[in-house]
């Protein structure tokens, strides 16, 4: 039933987002260069650590930089190579951080920039052209950070073309408020400080005492957790020195993890790429941190949980003080649904439905049905068949499309389209990117599997 694992972070940010673009992403139908239009260039978040500065399927330790970039290629244009560059507000280059897919020669500076296509990794390291593209294509890059990914920072893209080098505008850093991740932290609690469980690289008893702490955490949808940290922090935040993880790349003791009789973290595995597993529903994790003198009564700690959707991050607790431990009991809320390309298959919060026409590809569109879509969204969907009107009411808010017309408007304002809404056999389909989020949902992609979600998680402090 549709259980591929996930290798997609989140696409873009809800104030971020192809219908939507202000705040960092920009809008260019005049900035047309050599017959290449750039539409969009933004910077999303920096939550996941995907890559190295020179492979783009080993991480590192560090979040990356994650953007996107949407251009209409035209007729066919040959991509040979994309640098991203810091600048000031005015555009002015500072030389804070240069990314690249392609070095020219041993001293040519630069770390690696990886380009995701539809969800494939189109460069796995340096390479020298990344091929030949046309119509609309929309890429999603990533750059290991290097102390250039900060707030107060723009960057820029420079790409160069068969047909000569284009540069974007510049777009601000942008690091997430909330993460959109469908995995929610409902208690993350110290416990003692007593515990000899785990040493400092293989789950077992050394004859050394643990921090030990208790996670709860609920998963709206099965999710491949990526990694599990926990820092040593002051009451804001701030790191301090101590780490613990479970089987990242980058400094720090083995997290021991145990779910009840079960240990889910025997050692640190020797493919940092290998998750820590996939979770669904409501699980308490107990955590074990090795003491290497930086456990103590009035230190702080936070809890990180990395996954394929995103980073979720505890608020500081003091070890020691009850009162600062953090429970969460709040309703959630979650809905979810799946669908996969060419297939009519489909699941509406892990309920098995059909389609009655299957998602498919359209000028570099992913075309869905609006009235299932719509429907599962909890949205109403009224049709005038007089003025060929689609209307999606979901309490406050309101998207109307007419077919074949690239002009819509969601809660009263004029968006342009790139795709319009169409007619196929008889049932009307919609770009799912702008009916889900114009109803404030998410979307994710993994070769040709969507997945849209409503779960929004609060930020814990």
């Amino acid at each position: 039933m549709m259980r591929n694992k996930w290798k997609l972070a989140i696409t873009c940010s809800l104030l971020m987002n192809s219908m939507s673009l202000g705040g960092g992403a920009f809008a260019a139908d005049s900035a047309s260069q050599g017959g290449v239009q750039i539409k969009e260039f933004v910077y999303l978040d920096k939550e996941l650590d995907r890559i190295s500065q020179v492979s783009a399927s080993t991480p590192d330790g560090m979040r990356d930089g994650h953007l996107r970039l949407l251009m209409d290629a035209g007729e066919g244009l040959e991509i040979q190579s994309i640098s991203l560059r810091t600048a000031d507000s005015k555009g002015n280059e500072t030389s804070q951080g240069i990314w690249k897919t392609w070095k020219a020669e041993a001293g040519d500076i630069g770390t690696l920039l990886a380009v995701v296509q539809d969800g494939k990794t189109i460069n796995e390291t340096f390479q020298e052209k990344l091929g030949k593209f046309q119509g609309i294509v929309e890429f999603e890059l990533y750059a290991s950070d290097n102390n250039g990914m900060k707030p107060g920072v723009y960057y820029y893209l420079e790409i160069m073309t068969s047909s000569g080098t284009i540069r974007t505008p510049i777009a601000p850093y942008a690091e997430n408020e909330t993460s959109y991740a469908p995995v929610a932290i409902r208690e993350f609690s110290w416990l003692d400080l007593t515990s000899d469980r785990t040493g400092i690289a293989e789950f077992g008893e050394d004859g050394s005492t643990d921090g030990h702490f208790r996670l709860k955490l609920h998963f709206a949808q099965k999710t491949e957790v990526l990694a599990v940290i926990l820092r040593a922090t002051d009451e804001k935040g701030n790191e301090a020195p101590g780490i613990w993880r479970t089987n990242r790349a980058g400094v720090g003791w083995l997290l021991g993890i145990a779910q009840g009789d079960k240990v889910i973290t025997p050692g640190f595995k020797k493919d940092v790429k290998e998750p820590v597993g996939s979770f669904q529903g409501s699980g308490v994790f107990d955590l074990y941190a090795n003491n290497n003198g930086s456990i103590k009564n009035g230190q702080h700690y936070v809890v990180e949980v990395e996954t394929t959707y995103g980073t979720v991050i505890s608020k500081p607790v003091k070890f020691g003080d009850p009162a600062s431990n953090y429970v969460d009991t709040s309703p959630l809320g979650f809905r979810s649904i799946v669908l996969t390309l060419d297939k009519t298959a489909a699941l509406v919060d892990e309920e098995p439905h059909t389609l009655d026409v299957a998602p498919f590809t359209l000028e570099g569109r992913t075309m869905v049905p609006i009235r299932f879509i719509g429907e599962a969204l909890g949205a109403k969907v009224d049709w005038d068949s007089a003025k060929r009107l689609v209307t999606l009411t979901k309490g406050d808010t309101k998207v109307e499309l007419v077919i074949e017309q690239k002009e819509a408007y969601v809660g009263g304002e004029l968006v342009m389209l790139d795709t319009p809404a169409i007619i196929r056999d008889g049932f009307t389909l919609v770009p799912v990117r702008f009916v889900s989020e114009g109803l404030k949902m998410k979307v994710f992609y993994n070769d040709g599997e969507i997945l849209i979600t409503d779960a929004k998680v609060r930020e814990v402090k």
